[in-house]
């Protein structure tokens, strides 16, 4: 299974952090050096103006849904994560998606080899190896959980096609960043499930992404008020949906 590391080619210094954390990876297992292929897939890079080239994912009303337009590092980010969803219905296989300023936690190295199967084997299109904010969450066997609340964190997943082509259609308008908006299953169609205990952890490496100024007019902050109503009823009409999926017990197979 190929792992797909988002690095900006200017971060060595992360590039050579994420070289010791596979070196570590694979001194705990050496099996998986014949079950995964890490690859570095070079960064969308706002400095340089990248994100330009996706500029139809963000089309002049996107900055009204939340108040404020998405900072030149926030698309580059975002981007970054498209093309691999992309990336994912070419090659038409299970892929991971990581960041760079993650490690590996101890969950993970002393159980990587059970671990990966066990997401090769999942019938869950999209599993998250982490996450920002605590919540209330559901268990589920195998170490998996589920939940409708907001979590955070894109530093880590595991992506099969059939979510790949989900992400890519619903998400192509960029208004919030992207692990918020992935957050967001009624809009996605993609639920929100997590591995725990978390497989990766994050650094204290400084983030690369800088966000605009918040400063928010009066008349956008009605029409982000509206848009957030809007949201909230979608949320509600799907949470019915899968209340009466979980009913029939065949949530995770739609």
């Amino acid at each position: 299974m190929k792992v797909f590391i988002i690095n900006l080619e200017r971060s060595k210094d992360r590039k050579e952090h994420m070289r010791n954390e596979i070196n570590k990876l694979f001194a705990y297992n050496p099996e998986l050096k014949e079950k995964l292929e890490f690859i570095f897939s070079k960064a969308v890079d706002a400095k340089n103006n990248d994100h330009l080239e996706f500029k139809e994912h963000f089309p002049w009303w996107a900055s009204w849904v939340m108040g404020r337009e998405l900072s030149d590092g926030e698309k580059a980010c975002f981007a970054s994560h498209y093309k691999l969803w992309q990336e994912c219905i070419r090659l038409n296989e299970p892929i991971i998606i990581l960041e760079d300023d993650v490690y590996f936690s101890e969950e993970f190295l002393n159980d990587s080899q059970n671990i990966v199967e066990k997401l090769l084997n999942a019938e869950y299109e999209c599993i998250r190896f982490c996450y920002i904010t605590k919540t209330k969450m559901t268990s589920l066997k195998d170490n998996f959980s589920f939940t409708i609340q907001s979590i955070g964190g894109a530093q880590g997943y595991f992506l099969k096609p059939s979510a790949a082509l989900k992400l890519t259609t619903c998400l192509r308008f960029w208004f919030k960043p992207v692990d918020n908006l992935i957050d967001m299953y009624y809009h996605s169609r993609v639920f929100t499930i997590v591995y725990t205990p978390s497989l990766i952890k994050f650094t204290n490496i400084p983030t690369t992404i800088i966000e605009r100024d918040r400063k928010i007019c009066v008349f956008k902050k009605i029409i982000r008020e509206v848009c957030r109503l809007y949201f909230i009823f979608l949320k509600i009409s799907y949470k019915k949906k899968i209340n009466k999926i979980i009913k029939y017990k065949s949530i995770f197979n739609c």
